[in-house]
């Protein structure tokens, strides 16, 4: 989740086209939600995305983060602010992670 894989502009592509979505299949993109949330993931600075991943998937340990993520402790509280302020968390205490 460091880098974005594919340009958000292929996937709006992808979805414009029938026959193209129907390659895909049906599991386009869940890996990341959905090429809905993929597409808004992708606008979150560095932080806020690599700590938004595993959050959802129940790793709420800021520790665990850091070892999870690679990221810094500073970065995590970065990350940790950035998705408060979006309405994504709750708190870094108690982290209640909320859909897109």
């Amino acid at each position: 989740m460091r880098r974005i894989l594919v340009d958000p502009r292929v996937i709006d592509r992808i979805q414009s086209y029938p026959g193209m979505v129907g390659e895909q299949g049906g599991r386009f993109m869940q890996g990341w939600g959905g090429p809905d949330q993929y597409r808004e993931l992708v606008k979150f600075p560095v932080e806020e995305r690599v700590c938004y991943a595993p959050i959802l998937d129940g790793h709420t340990d800021q520790g665990g983060l850091e070892i999870i993520t690679g990221l810094t402790s500073k970065e995590v509280s970065k990350g940790f602010s950035g998705l408060q302020r979006k309405g994504l968390i709750q708190s870094e205490a108690a982290l209640e992670p909320k859909l897109l």
